[in-house]
């Protein structure tokens, strides 16, 4: 990414402080991952995205089951109650 970047040195130079202030703020702005060490920051960032990315699996995974139990509730009900289901 960085190999065919040319800049002058003004430019480089604030492109440099913006970047420095932009890693400072980012690694603040979350406590779950927040640390003054970059290395120990994209850990911890990781870590976060990975277990979001389990969660977001789980959440769907709850949803599925969530939608079978309402489609078997309505087969039930449609059965048990002359054929009417839940509105």
């Amino acid at each position: 990414m960085t190999e065919n970047m040319v800049l002058a040195p003004p430019e480089a130079l604030e492109l440099a402080k913006h970047l420095d202030e932009w890693a400072k703020w980012r690694q603040t702005v979350d406590r779950a991952t927040a640390d003054l060490d970059w290395n120990q920051f994209i850990e911890k960032s990781r870590e976060k995205a990975e277990w979001e990315a389990g969660l977001a699996t789980e959440i769907a995974h709850w949803e599925s089951l969530h939608a079978i139990q309402l489609a078997l509730t309505d087969n039930l009900a449609g059965v048990t109650h002359g054929g009417h289901t839940r509105q």
